[in-house]
């Protein structure tokens, strides 16, 4: 374009900034910006808010800030988009002071906020544990006549839920309902995660079965937060249940997941149980660490006083080219020795 002498104007700088930003090239996307100016072409609002939103994506905060003056320096004016970028990063920054000063700026401005900004804002304050504020501030948007939507629910349910006020978080859920929100999978994995945390364990249950029953798919967030909760209470039919999901959902099943299933029946003194499960993953070719899985079986076996079994099973791991690991070797080890004085006696 430039080597036929067609100059690129504003327009032409915008399209080609706004695909660098998308893309997160946020240093090029800058240099274009520089070139343009450079030149004396004027950049409009557009080019201005493509680059503050990529700038504040990538962290860049300096860079949004000074830009932010830029577009105010040259008479652009932002709008509500600008403005929404810069506190999200504030919020994000944890500089809840500062963003509820820019809100103040930009009615000043003549920008009313919209249900993104109290999202932004909300989430910045129960972020930094000011949840009268941000109480005030929900207050506040529907009193505007901005209905709170599935994210904001969401966001006051997440941070509820790290402040293990689950019942609290449930009630929010309720209301959520009742305005004829429906929950995804979001909504489920923050209180399940609250559940859990709070060791509630048979509610976070409750809840994945419910959110199933509702036709909301579980990802591997819900799945994996579910099972290890579900493991470390002993809740092993339960904590079976979910491993099933996971194979049924396609979900690619970790190496802790695998074998600590078949341990935690071993555990439990549920043997067959354990060489079931682990037959099953077999059968499947979902075993990403068969060598713990044969581990927790051959002490599972020993402990429950099944030496045969113990033994055939560390047999077929060697021959498989696996080695038993230190423990299973001092366990064996410990068995020969009980076996050899038992013969001299």
């Amino acid at each position: 374009m430039v080597d036929s002498g067609i100059s690129p104007d504003v327009y032409t700088y915008g399209v080609l900034i706004s695909a660098l930003c998308k893309e997160e090239r946020i240093q090029e996307a800058l240099a274009l910006f520089k070139d343009m100016t450079g030149k004396g072409i004027n950049p409009d609002v557009v080019i201005f808010n493509s680059l503050i939103s990529a700038s504040c994506k990538c962290c860049k905060w300096e860079e949004a800030a000074q830009l932010f003056q830029n577009m105010i320096d040259c008479g652009s004016l932002p709008d509500i988009v600008t403005f929404n970028a810069v506190l999200d990063a504030l919020c994000k920054e944890g500089k809840a002071v500062e963003a509820l000063n820019l809100v103040e700026e930009m009615t000043r401005r003549g920008q009313m906020p919209n249900l993104v900004t109290y999202n932004s804002l909300i989430n910045g304050l129960c972020h930094s544990g000011q949840w009268r504020e941000a109480t005030k501030l929900l207050n506040k948007m529907m009193g505007e006549g901005i209905p709170p939507d599935v994210v904001t629910l969401n966001i006051v349910m997440k941070y509820l839920c790290k402040d293990r006020r689950t019942n609290e978080a449930l009630t929010v859920l309720e209301l959520m309902t009742e305005g004829g929100l429906k929950p995804n999978v979001v909504t489920y994995n923050c209180l399940i995660y609250g559940m859990c945390h709070a060791a509630q364990s048979g509610e976070a249950t409750r809840l994945f079965d419910e959110m199933v029953g509702q036709g909301i798919l579980p990802d591997a967030i819900t799945l994996r937060t579910l099972l290890d909760a579900l493991c470390q209470v002993r809740m092993t039919e339960e904590a079976r249940k979910v491993f099933e999901a996971k194979i049924k959902y396609g979900m690619e099943l970790s190496t802790i997941s695998c074998s600590r299933l078949v341990n935690e029946y071993c555990l439990l003194g549920r043997m067959d149980k354990a060489k079931k499960a682990f037959n099953f993953l077999v059968a499947l070719g979902h075993v990403p660490d068969i060598a713990s899985c044969y581990n927790a079986l051959v002490n599972g076996y020993v402990q429950d006083k099944r030496m045969g079994k113990a033994l055939r099973l560390a047999k077929e791991m060697i021959q498989k080219g696996l080695m038993p690991d230190l423990e299973t070797q001092k366990t064996l080890k410990g068995f020969r020795c009980r076996r050899h004085v038992a013969s001299a006696e």
